[in-house]
């Protein structure tokens, strides 16, 4: 006759199945991160190579700067580009304003250049998405935690207001990524005076967004996600850190 199984027989049965299945949902959740993560410099990898067309195309880089009064939308370049550049000033501007959309404006610049464009298009639709803008023509909603840097405003003249949705490249996760711009070019006076705010490396004034992450080598944008926490941490939260994806390894932080 067959013997029945114990109560303690039992238990440690249910206990086996429950620490194997445990195992299987820890391994199934590190393959899915990687995946997501390979998934992300994929992305990061075509906006590198659009980003070249555009400069390739136009004979130029893709400036970033700030007005002489960083508090208006309108204001005069703090640092004129020379004839080749637009008339306006920069591509795109640093500004004090409540919500950031760099990468949205980042796109719409790319957008000009067909051959960009088309490399654009082959970025995932999971990863390329259409948001709304606010009446002030920023994406309503704002970068996730942490970004402590500067905040990108679009020049108004260049930016077409009248569009009602504008792209944005979001992270396997959902979340819009971030822009590490080398910020614009010193002039000769800023390189031979003493301060931390000139990368001697390559010619530029840190932006803030350098001083928090890192600084770009070779004056190449740094695209950045959050990573599975949502959270880009900060000085006061370095653990969150840990897990930021960038699309390559930025030079060390200056010193505080």
């Amino acid at each position: 006759m067959r013997r029945a199984f114990t109560v303690l027989e039992l238990v440690v049965v249910i206990g086996v199945i429950l620490i194997l299945m445990a195992l299987a949902l820890t391994v199934t959740s590190t393959v899915l991160t990687g995946n997501d993560r390979r998934s992300m410099q994929g992305t990061f990898l075509l906006l590198d190579q659009a980003i070249a067309s555009w400069q390739a195309q136009t004979g130029r880089e893709l400036s970033f700067g700030r007005r002489t009064d960083p508090t208006s939308s309108t204001g005069t370049p703090d640092f004129t580009l020379s004839a080749t550049g637009p008339s306006a000033g920069f591509d795109i501007y640093e500004e004090n304003f409540a919500t950031t959309y760099a990468i949205c404006v980042i796109l719409d610049r790319l957008a000009s250049n067909p051959e960009a464009a088309e490399i654009i298009a082959k970025i995932p639709s999971t990863a390329l998405r259409l948001v709304p803008k606010n009446t002030a023509g920023n994406a309503v909603e704002p970068l996730p935690a942490g970004w402590t840097g500067s905040v990108p405003q679009t020049d108004p003249n260049q930016m077409p207001n009248s569009v009602d949705l504008i792209r944005e490249v979001c992270d396997p996760w959902g979340k819009r990524i971030g822009v590490v711009f080398p910020g614009r070019l010193a002039r000769a006076s800023e390189l031979s005076a003493t301060g931390s705010s000139v990368d001697r490396e390559d010619g530029s004034v840190r932006t803030l967004d350098e001083v928090a992450f890192g600084v770009c080598r070779g004056r190449k944008i740094c695209f950045v996600s959050a990573g599975p926490d949502g959270d880009f941490g900060s000085d006061a939260n370095p653990a969150a850190r840990e897990d930021n994806i960038f699309s390559y390894e930025l030079l060390p932080r200056p010193q505080q």
